[in-house]
C-alpha cells in the first residue's frame, strides 16, 4: 500500500504511523528507493509518498503529526484495512 502526504503548508511534519515500518519510495512525485522508517519528514511545500505492508491486521492504527500541539488540534487520524 502507498500512501502520498502533500504539505500545502509552510510548516515542516514530521509524521508517524503506529504499528508500521514504511519505506519512502517518492519525494515531490520522484520515485526513488529510501529508507525504512516508521516517522517521514514532510518539508513545507513538498510531498513524500511512503509503502508499506498492510499485514498488521491489529485495527485502526494511528497515524500523526509528532507535534503535540498539531495533533492536539486534530492533525491526527487513522489507517485501518481488511485481510491482512
Amino acid at each position: 500500500m502507498e500512501v502520498e502526504m502533500q504539505n500545502h503548508s509552510m510548516m515542516t511534519h514530521p509524521m508517524h504511523l503506529h504499528g508500521h515500518h514504511f519505506e519512502i519510495v517518492a519525494i515531490n512525485g520522484q520515485r526513488m528507493k529510501g529508507a525504512v522508517r516508521d516517522t517521514v519528514v514532510v518539508p513545507p511545500m513538498n510531498s513524500v509518498t511512503f509503502g508499506f505492508d498492510a499485514n498488521n491486521p491489529g485495527g485502526g492504527w494511528a497515524f500523526h503529526c509528532h507535534h503535540l500541539y498539531h495533533m492536539a488540534t486534530g492533525m491526527m487520524s487513522s489507517i485501518a484495512y481488511e485481510g491482512a
